[in-house]
């Protein structure tokens, strides 16, 4: 049994995790990348393809899939969901993460305060973030303080997403729905770092929401106790709209306001980039596993306990 990957978005945190684990891995790299997962130390995992594309007609059957953002992004959730691939976790919830509509259905049944969202551009009455469809790591993103400047940008409204616009703290929040444990862990949280949106100092009135990076987050308990009572809901709604078990690593992603009202305008149904600044370890992960615990080895070891019990088909959809 090996663990895969595309090398890309959160490689080396899951590779790094699945051989911390003792699991043989698999990196799905380009032509252009291999110099770089070289220089990490990732030549035994490394296997050369010509496109992302490849891994859909590759026998994979011995390798278990761990999906992240590219995925979704490259690939696209219903080639996901028509493959063969072995993925850890679920590939509905990537196809829910992809569409909009059904990304904000989840979001309501959870019980989640979500920001309004606007069906016709003569409904908006209050400054909105447009989003374009599918995860692409915030391209296409921009902030209209009015109807009148989304008229003078988009024909269109297909494809976008027109959500009113919060102003607060981002926090990032990632969890853990263990099946092997029957228990949900939250992970960690994060700030993402968004290129001029998030600068000090500008000259235009059209920032980019562009993820360079993510900063480290340490909410205060009364606050992480909302998120973990968030995180369940979640889960719940997951099972009651597609009849399924949330396995694995999802994040749910927030504005807190001045009033401390919690906002949920995303969730990402996998692994995300900001996990990679608890390598080696976070402060929960810490304290569930009284050892470092990073979230690629978080899903080695859930791999192989879910082997030990004999449920690992339970999460391989």
């Amino acid at each position: 049994m090996k663990i895969g990957t595309l090398a890309s978005h959160s490689a080396l945190n899951i590779i790094s995790g699945a051989k911390a684990e003792g699991f043989e891995t698999e990196l799905y790299c380009t032509s252009d990348r291999v110099p770089f997962y070289r220089s990490f130390g990732m030549e035994d995992s490394i296997v050369e393809i010509d496109s992302f594309d490849d891994i859909l007609e590759m026998d994979l059957s011995d390798v278990i899939i761990i999906p992240h953002g590219s995925f979704v992004a490259y690939i696209g959730s219903e080639r996901i969901l028509n493959s063969d691939l072995r993925i850890f976790g679920n590939k509905e919830l990537l196809r829910w993460e992809e569409d909009r509509q059904l990304k904000s259905r989840l979001m309501k049944e959870a019980g989640l305060r979500v920001p309004r969202e606007f069906d016709r551009i003569d409904e908006i009455d209050s400054p909105v973030i447009v989003k374009s469809d599918g995860a692409a790591g915030g391209e296409g993103y921009f902030i209209a303080a009015n109807k009148e400047e989304i008229e003078g940008k988009l024909d269109s409204m297909e494809g976008y997403t027109f959500q009113e616009y919060i102003v607060g703290t981002k926090v990032f929040t990632t969890y853990f729905n263990s099946l092997a444990r029957n228990r949900l862990e939250v992970f960690g949280a994060d700030i993402r770092y968004e290129t001029d949106a998030d600068a000090n100092l500008r000259f235009d009135d059209k920032p980019s929401f562009v993820v360079v990076g993510n900063l480290p987050l340490v909410l205060r308990e009364s606050v992480l106790a909302q998120y973990y009572e968030m995180g369940l809901g979640f889960t719940n709604a997951f099972m009651r709209e597609i009849g399924q078990e949330l396995a694995g690593p999802f994040c749910i992603e927030t504005i807190i306001d001045k009033n401390q009202n919690i906002y949920t305008f995303e969730f990402s149904g996998r692994i995300v980039a900001g996990t990679n600044i608890w390598i080696p370890s976070s402060p929960y992960s810490f304290v569930l596993f009284g050892e470092e615990m990073w979230m690629g080895k978080r899903i080695a070891r859930e791999i192989r306990n879910l082997l030990d019990i004999g449920k690992l088909d339970d999460v391989l959809r």
